[in-house]
């Protein structure tokens, strides 16, 4: 049973706190180190078990099919015949056809690729990524649109890829679907420029995004003798607002908390901008105090959950409003290496970002796919 103790210090009497303090003596070195209060852990927006948590219905996932498709981490390099990534993009729909915008977003200048893709009824397509794209990495998005190239509903895309990265990760990811939920035969409006159409992400016309993700186990970095070195890495991304005007549209951290398998939490921050920077990416990088490496020491395990800081303005309707947005959405991958184990999979969500976020696409003629034409659902929507 834990107690607590009253001592009076200069006529003070001080409350000792369950909050623990460590004391480390080393070469005479006195270092003082609290573990996370219960006050900071509860700092991240919307925990679960509020109206934010991410199992609470119209949130993107990676075991459904949607009208939009996001693939958490590719690269290429055309010097290797093994770095690279196959995606294969499958429509589900056994009597309609259906037009696919895809935008590679790379992941150092945030610019973007695009092309199109049609998808007869039960199709399924598959390509290697240095054919298309070589010597980059960042993620990919898929966009069901109608013959004049606006977002529209078709909640039948499915896809997946496999990477080998230049790091020797190898693992194979889902896509992480967006359903549309606005009508089952609508597409969105041009806006008011004519040449541009926004999907809203807001729990009425698409699914929401995740704001804060989980990685929840996570072997330690650091080598001792007779023991496994880990490798973790982290592909993580603040979703572009525009696939129209390219440049990074959000400035700002992540913000952890690291926890071991003693139960004691700890914070850090690495920053953030499109895509976290591949020198980034081990999960060794996050700063904390003491460093990661004392935090979770040889043969031991721990695990993290972390949000974006920051703010970033982006269009809330469709003639040219705008928002400011506490934050923004998170989407990411993890690979472990760890003796003859190698794998990865999708990061867990646990919270949805309830302030809606948007993101416009050029509104361009695809090719002739037999798509159909929807009827532009009234003004669209807005956050």
């Amino acid at each position: 049973m834990q107690t607590s103790h009253n001592h009076t210090c200069s006529g003070r009497q001080i409350r000792q706190t369950p909050v623990t303090v460590l004391i480390l003596l080393t070469l005479g070195l006195v270092v003082l180190m609290s573990t996370v209060t219960l006050a900071q852990q509860t700092s991240i927006p919307g925990l679960p078990g509020s109206h934010a948590t991410a199992t609470s219905g119209n949130t993107v996932n990676d075991i459904k099919p949607g009208s939009v498709l996001f693939y958490n981490y590719y690269v290429s390099d055309s010097l290797s015949s093994t770095i690279d990534t196959r995606i294969s993009i499958t429509n589900t729909n056994p009597t309609s056809s259906v037009t696919v915008h895809i935008f590679m977003v790379d992941s150092i200048t945030c610019t973007i690729a695009d092309f199109f893709v049609c998808l007869t009824q039960n199709q399924t397509v598959t390509f290697i990524v240095s054919d298309i794209d070589p010597d980059t990495a960042g993620y990919v998005l898929a966009v069901a649109v109608d013959s004049l190239g606006r977002p529209t509903s078709f909640n039948y895309l499915a896809g997946e890829e496999f990477v080998v990265a230049p790091t020797g990760h190898r693992f194979g990811l889902s896509a992480v679907a967006a359903a549309r939920l606005d009508g089952a035969y609508v597409s969105s409006p041009t806006n008011s420029d004519i040449v541009t159409s926004t999907l809203f992400f807001n729990g009425s016309q698409y699914d929401y995004l995740p704001q804060s993700l989980m990685l929840d186990s996570f072997p330690s970095q650091t080598a001792a003798p007779g023991l496994s070195l880990g490798d973790t890495r982290l592909y993580l991304y603040s979703p572009l607002h525009s696939l129209v005007v390219p440049g990074r549209n959000f400035s700002g951290n992540l913000f952890f908390l690291i926890f071991n398998d003693n139960e004691n939490g700890f914070s850090g921050q690495l920053p953030l901008s499109c895509y976290l920077a591949s020198d980034k990416q081990r999960i060794s990088s996050v700063r904390t105090v003491p460093n990661l490496g004392s935090v979770v020491p040889a043969g031991r395990t721990g695990w993290a959950r972390f949000y974006a800081v920051g703010t970033m303005t982006i269009p809330s309707d469709v003639t040219g409003g705008q928002k400011v947005l506490d934050g923004s959405p998170l989407l990411g991958a993890t690979a472990t290496r760890i003796g003859s184990f190698n794998g990865g999979h999708n990061l867990r969500f646990l919270t949805t970002f309830v302030q809606g976020f948007s993101i416009t696409i050029p509104v361009i003629s695809p090719p002739e796919c037999d798509s159909s034409d929807y009827i532009p659902a009234g003004n669209g929507s807005s956050i």
